[in-house]
């Protein structure tokens, strides 16, 4: 009589969308191109994309500006470069003293890959989670355990 184990399942790991890695404070940078390329290598090191959408955010912030108020830009890539997203993924930045960014300041910049549609769930939860004042300067205040917890609202 032969004997069958059941093979225990190897944990998958979980695609986390915004890991704590990815979330830098304290950032600086001359230029909002800059700060594209910035958040954008922090996509591309993650391996959420592959070097391509980096352009791809590039040409959508020139061609239709990704600031979106609130002191927020969302670099993230036009639809010619969707192919160049491998996971969905967030990488988040935070310049205390703002980039220039379409005439405003952005102090947060929230990169962001999606496979799908899902950007558009993505932007209504960032909108959710920082549309009022006090907890976009809750994330300015640059404590990335506090910022992953309102951004994945384990916490508000």
């Amino acid at each position: 009589m032969a004997l069958f184990f059941k093979k225990k399942k190897a944990e998958e790991p979980k695609n986390e969308i915004l890991s704590k890695e990815n979330i830098r404070t304290g950032c600086k940078a001359a230029t909002s191109d800059e700060a594209i390329v910035s958040v954008g290598q922090m996509l591309l090191d993650a391996g959420y994309i592959s070097e391509g959408y980096i352009q791809g955010m590039l040409n959508r912030d020139h061609s239709l500006t990704t600031y979106i108020g609130n002191d927020i830009a969302i670099p993230h890539g036009e639809y010619e470069v969707k192919d160049c997203v491998k996971k969905t993924g967030l990488a988040i930045q935070v310049y205390p003293d703002g980039v220039e960014w379409a005439g405003s300041r952005a102090r947060i910049v929230i990169g962001i890959a999606a496979t799908t549609d899902e950007h558009i769930t993505i932007l209504q939860n960032i909108a959710e989670r920082l549309g009022d004042m006090e907890m976009v300067e809750k994330v300015v205040a640059g404590d990335p355990d506090l910022i992953h917890r309102i951004m994945t609202m384990e916490a508000a």
